[in-house]
């Protein structure tokens, strides 16, 4: 249980710190991994686990391949389009050469042992690609391929080491035998993925299985199919679970994404549980066994076999070069590849083939040095590439294009902070383009207006308008997709009779400027030429002087020395200090 404790814990601690330094966690997780493991002896994954470990960590795989191709879904696939298949064919067979011919020159293994190193390591693998891409906010099209293809080469990658095993060492039918052996899997695999989809749809559509047991039902289907594929024929499980995924996403009827919130934190747990036990499986021997040769083997698969797979995969595919670029240098890999790895590195052992630690160590390098490659670099990469936005985080979305809407966004914007702003009033957003600002029009219910306006990608959600209904259904789904300590709303209207609003503010967002100042308030103020100012605060001048000048004003925000925007919000904790700049609607003098 204290083991168990502490890589619960650790793990959340780790994405704790990812998140504070916005450096994936998954760095943290395998730095943890390592000193609870191989540098300290406390953590022994084989001891404390025994035989549930191997099941454990597949259990785990397979929740987080559902999800990720569930949230992926067709939709994900055709936004990546073709360079995606490109990726999973000529990507895929480019990386295996390379691998192959760099594990027999450099690692001085035999061609069988090159072939198994090959297969296991051709998968990137969506435990890690998802938090990279999440962590450094890339969207469009590269974040679609990344995380398509790390979702569908898993499955790909790990049936072809089974196939590469039994035909290079127990010599189970020769190439095309292997051939046939893959097809089998993948189309026994698409098929139970394809009945266990339908299946739950079924009983999702018909509301044959309640609202509060639509997660753990869920859950049990995915552990039962992949369970049932695997039974069947090794590996075939990771291709049910995710074509169960993205199957499941194209049936709009079935309403199956809410249960994506569930999955999330089991994705957290167990991304943070599996990084920690691969980082504590690595015995002492392979860290000290990991020589030149296997630094240059790391070396030649980033510098070469990478870049090239992403060349010959990407030819006429409309990518910039700098999207080219990124994706070269982005495949780390994870916890599948370790896993595939150690299940063949005891085999091996068993049939005393020589040189078998090999595969544990050289393994061990690559996905070592690639995640913290792309987990350290790629936020500096992606930015110098300008493929994120460096000043993502300071865009401030403000739904709402009225009077109000408009002065408080001038306001941001002539501090710095880049407004844009959604509304469904054609005449209140023509002024609002007219005053300069970046504007888009649609319904706060399309998911289309929010990928336009660029909600997923923004630091701060302001709900601004006249409707405390709207305001209210805006907020919570912006806490969907931004944390809920950057919503913000105005305070509801005091009603007698508020309905279904009859709401704590704070369950909804963070309530802007005090419990009192409504929409009705601000735009009253407004009307009677109230204006927004800006005042220096001063150890001479403080904000009680502030207030003592203008009694009746409302702060709205302030601005640090640093240049960072503080909103006043009722549950604020930090308030105007001596250097900040105070924004405050006040009373014309």
């Amino acid at each position: 249980m204290v083991v168990i404790a502490v890589v619960l814990a650790s793990g959340v601690v780790a994405h704790w710190i990812g998140w504070r330094l916005r450096v994936p966690a998954i760095v943290f997780l395998l730095a943890i991994g390592l000193v609870a493991g191989p540098l300290t002896g406390f953590l022994d994954p084989d001891d404390t686990f025994g035989d549930l470990l191997f099941p454990a960590v597949s259990a785990a795989v397979a929740v987080i391949l559902f999800e990720g191709s569930l949230g992926l879904g067709w939709r994900g696939v055709r936004v990546a389009g073709t360079t995606v298949v490109m990726l999973l064919t000529v990507g895929a067979a480019t990386t295996i050469g390379v691998t192959l011919l760099a594990a027999r020159v450099i690692l001085e293994v035999d061609w069988g042992l090159a072939a198994l190193l090959a297969a296991v390591l051709v998968v990137t693998g969506p435990t890690v690609i998802g938090p990279i891409v999440k962590s450094i906010g890339l969207h469009g099209r590269v974040g679609a391929i990344l995380e398509a293809e790390g979702t569908l080469i898993d499955p790909i990658g790990a049936i072809m080491a089974v196939l590469v095993f039994e035909a290079v060492f127990r010599q189970h039918g020769d190439a095309l035998d292997v051939a046939g052996n893959l097809l089998a899997t993948l189309g026994l695999g698409a098929g139970v993925g394809l009945v266990a989809a339908a299946l739950l749809a079924v009983g999702l559509h018909r509301y044959v299985i309640p609202d509060e047991l639509h997660s753990a039902t869920t859950l049990a289907a995915v552990v039962a199919a992949f369970a049932a594929a695997n039974a069947i024929r090794p590996e075939a499980g990771l291709v049910a679970v995710t074509v169960m995924g993205v199957a499941l996403a194209t049936r709009p009827e079935a309403r199956a994404h809410h249960v994506l919130a569930f999955n999330w934190t089991l994705r957290i747990m167990f991304i943070s549980a599996l990084f920690v036990l691969l980082g504590a499986r690595i015995q002492p021997d392979t860290l000290r066994d990991l020589e030149w040769r296997n630094i240059a083997f790391l070396g030649t698969l980033v510098v070469l076999g990478r870049p090239l797979s992403v060349a010959l995969s990407t030819i006429r595919s409309g990518l910039t070069w700098k999207e080219r670029g990124f994706l070269a240098l982005t495949a780390p890999r994870g916890i599948v590849a370790a896993s595939v790895a150690s299940v063949f590195a005891l085999q091996l052992a068993e049939l005393e083939v020589e040189n078998s630690q090999i595969l544990v160590s050289a393994t061990f390098t690559v996905i070592a040095g690639t995640v913290l490659l792309s987990g350290l670099s790629s936020r500096h990469i992606a930015t110098r590439l300008g493929l994120v936005d460096p000043r993502a985080d300071a865009t401030v979305i403000v739904l709402g294009a009225n009077p109000v809407a408009r002065a408080i966004a001038r306001a941001l914007e002539l501090h710095g902070a880049p407004v844009r702003l959604i509304d469904i009033d054609r005449r209140e957003l023509q002024q609002a383009r007219m005053g300069g600002f970046d504007v888009h029009h649609g319904s706060v219910v399309s998911e289309g207006t929010w990928e336009q306006a660029g909600v997923h990608a923004a630091g701060t959600f302001l709900a601004l308008t006249s409707s405390d209904e709207i305001n209210a259904l805006a907020s919570r789904r912006a806490a969907e997709v931004l944390d809920r300590r950057n919503v913000f709303a105005l305070a509801p209207r005091r009603r007698e009779h508020q309905g279904w609003l009859r709401l704590p503010p704070a369950s909804v967002a963070r309530t802007l400027f005090g419990n009192q100042v409504t929409f009705d308030r601000l735009d009253e103020l407004i009307e009677q030429g109230w204006e927004i100012s800006s005042t220096n605060i001063t150890d001479r001048f403080g904000v009680d002087d502030h207030a003592w000048v203008h009694p009746d004003s409302i702060p709205l925000f302030s601005v640090d020395q640093r240049g960072r925007i503080h909103l006043v919000a009722v549950d604020r904790r930090r308030g105007p200090r001596p250097g900040d700049v105070l924004v405050a609607l006040t009373q014309r003098l």
